[in-house]
């Protein structure tokens, strides 16, 4: 209808009329067809030569197209043409920036467009720009200002409640994801933030409801998959888990992320040679990830081979501070018969503990009973440093058969 409407006004005007030409090219430029709405707002500025809304559009369907460079030049044609500082213009050019790899630029006109009272679009925009540049303090305070000024979208308040939950402030992420969630239930960044933090607090079923609703609105987000693969595995369904990694690894082959979690999933299912070739290959996209090389030397020394010790010695020297590294290179040596540096690794783990004031009571029953087999092996324990604790007042480990029998696999 509108596309008819202006054709009769340019019929009616011999093709004179700005503002037709200028409607049918936003028509033209919503549909998709860019090149068509291009020639539109040329017709629009050789009749006008000084309006900047036709280069703005001009300069919006070259950013689509990918014309970055392009499109910052026709910005700052555009900018020339305005009399007052246009926000509009300043988030393009930030955004071209931004593609053309000038983040710091990019930063700048970001800040012109905040201060240009530009709203959510620009806050917002700066906050991903400077996150960008590894200013994580600067984005928090971006996104804060920007919510505070503003009354944002569920996808920005989904974003900066993520940045939240990685800056270690649940609370205030648990907040600002679930205000997203409700303006948009099907929010499946949101979604999965809330996911990843109910399956942190062994909260399972809320996962999984969770990362259900993310998928019906986003059935091939790769994250979802791959989360709801891990809230499986904790249920012990097993198959199901196994089905949902795989469906990440094959939608995302060259996702770490993903090939990590589904060998994770098959060294659990006691299958270390299939869970061996996609450590390898997670491995490969991502050599300095610590516990990628942990799951591959356990997979080594599943499957008998020698390289299992450079494995497990890889993955502490990619982080000396972890615990969880030092706690199963101890054990490593233990099972190899090296007791001396066994004792010697659950020292170093007993130490980052203390140093680090870590509470994690799994950790703690684990390096106890580690502690107690070397003892029943009669090492010499008394080499250990007294600024250690005394094993006595760790908790004691539950027992759990050797062999763990599977659950059913129902989806």
């Amino acid at each position: 209808m509108c596309l008819g409407l202006s054709e009769t006004l340019q019929r009616q005007t011999y093709n004179k009329h700005t503002y037709a030409h200028f409607v049918k090219g936003l028509v033209l430029a919503d549909a998709g067809r860019l090149q068509e709405a291009l020639d539109r707002f040329h017709t629009c500025i050789k009749l006008h030569s000084q309006d900047p809304e036709p280069l703005k559009q001009v300069a919006k369907c070259l950013y689509r197209q990918g014309r970055f460079l392009l499109s910052r030049d026709t910005y700052l044609e555009a900018d020339k043409l305005t009399k007052y500082p246009d926000a509009d213009i300043y988030c393009g050019l930030a955004e071209c920036s931004w593609n053309l790899g000038e983040i710091e630029r990019g930063v700048e006109w970001a800040e012109a467009a905040v201060q240009a009272d530009g709203g959510e679009r620009a806050g917002a925009l700066l906050a991903r720009l400077l996150l960008a540049c590894d200013q994580t303090e600067a984005a928090l305070e971006a996104y804060d200002h920007t919510l505070a000024t503003n009354v944002c979208g569920a996808d920005t308040l989904a974003a900066a409640g993520a940045l939240r939950l990685r800056a270690g402030d649940p609370r205030g992420a648990f907040q600002l994801l679930g205000a997203a969630l409700a303006q948009q239930p099907t929010q499946h960044a949101a979604a999965l933030a809330l996911a990843a933090m109910m399956l942190q607090h062994k909260d399972v079923d809320a996962a999984l409801s969770r990362l259900k609703a993310a998928l019906s609105a986003h059935p091939t987000c790769v994250a979802a998959h791959s989360n709801l693969g891990l809230a499986l595995l904790a249920k012990k369904k097993y198959v199901a888990a196994l089905t949902c990694l795989q469906r990440s690894v094959s939608a995302a082959p060259l996702s770490a992320r993903a090939a990590h979690n589904l060998a994770l999933a098959l060294l659990t299912c006691k299958r270390p040679a299939s869970a061996f070739c996609r450590l390898a290959s997670a491995a490969a996209l991502q050599p300095a990830q610590p516990y990628t090389v942990l799951l591959l030397g356990i997979a080594l020394e599943s499957l008998g081979d020698n390289r299992a010790d450079a494995a497990y010695t890889r993955a502490v020297a990619l982080a000396p501070h972890d615990a969880l590294l030092r706690l199963n290179l101890a054990g490593r040596h233990a099972r190899a018969g090296r007791m001396m540096e066994a004792v010697e690794e659950a020292r170093n783990t007993a130490l980052i503990l203390q140093t680090d004031g870590n509470t994690d009571a799994q950790l703690a029953s684990s390096l106890a009973v580690l502690m107690n087999l070397l003892r029943d092996a009669s090492v010499q324990l008394s080499e250990v440093p007294p600024s250690e604790p005394e094993l006595n007042s760790l908790p004691e480990q539950p027992n759990t058969p050797n062999d763990e029998q599977l659950a059913s696999d129902e989806v």
